[in-house]
């Protein structure tokens, strides 16, 4: 969060949220699975689905080619794709608007995992663990 707000130049930044992922390549069906069906590898904005994140951050727990195949990030301009392929360590970190299209390459095989994290600059949108 601290290196959020000092490159975008930002006196406050609040959490919104985060997320551990699990992305598997072929998965099996999963009784427990929330959103049955779910492609996660479609085009997307986050602020478009959460109208208050104002940041988004990624942080990736394993590295593609020796965990998983596939599961590259792309940002989607109209130019050109930018992929960042994940890499242990790695934290990405972007505005959520519209400016930044984006999607996850579908996994082909092995296990991705990171953690996703969701700011505000909102200090009344911020999370409460109390709700």
């Amino acid at each position: 969060k601290l290196q959020i707000m000092k490159d975008f130049q930002l006196s406050s930044l609040y959490d919104s949220g985060a997320l551990l992922t699990r992305l598997k390549g072929d998965p099996p069906e999963d009784e427990w699975d929330m959103e049955p069906g779910h492609i996660y590898w479609n085009p997307h904005v986050d602020k478009a689905n959460i109208p208050t994140y104002d940041y988004s951050a990624l942080l990736y727990l394993n590295t593609r080619g020796q965990d998983f195949e596939g599961g590259d990030f792309a940002f989607l301009d109209d130019d050109a794709d930018r992929v960042v392929e994940p890499r242990a360590g790695r934290l990405l970190y972007f505005t959520s608007g519209p400016e930044n299209l984006h999607q996850v390459r579908e996994v082909r095989t092995g296990t991705r995992y990171v953690l996703a994290m969701w700011f505000t600059c909102s200090k009344d949108n911020r999370y409460r663990d109390d709700e």
